[in-house]
């Protein structure tokens, strides 16, 4: 019995949740955390990839971490393959 209360009430705040950021979209609002790698950033990594340059450095000179650097590379290689 306390499961299916449990499970009910899961399912409430599940379809609170989307109902809320479903109106938030409405109104214009977008959640999330903003990008940090714009089209302009993301043509520099790949064009000092290229020259041979490694993640740090592209990293160190984009002022972001290793993490972003190696993504943008990582979903280059996904789309050109």
């Amino acid at each position: 019995m306390a499961l299916a209360l449990a499970e009910d009430r899961r399912r409430d705040i599940v379809r609170k949740t989307r109902n809320g950021l479903d109106a938030a979209r409405a109104r214009g609002r977008v959640g999330g955390r903003p990008r940090v790698v714009d089209a302009d950033k993301r043509r520099v990594i790949l064009a000092r990839h290229a020259d041979g340059e490694s993640i740090r450095t592209i990293a160190r000179a984009t002022q972001l971490s290793v993490g972003p650097v190696h993504h943008v590379l990582a979903d280059h290689r996904a789309t050109n393959n």
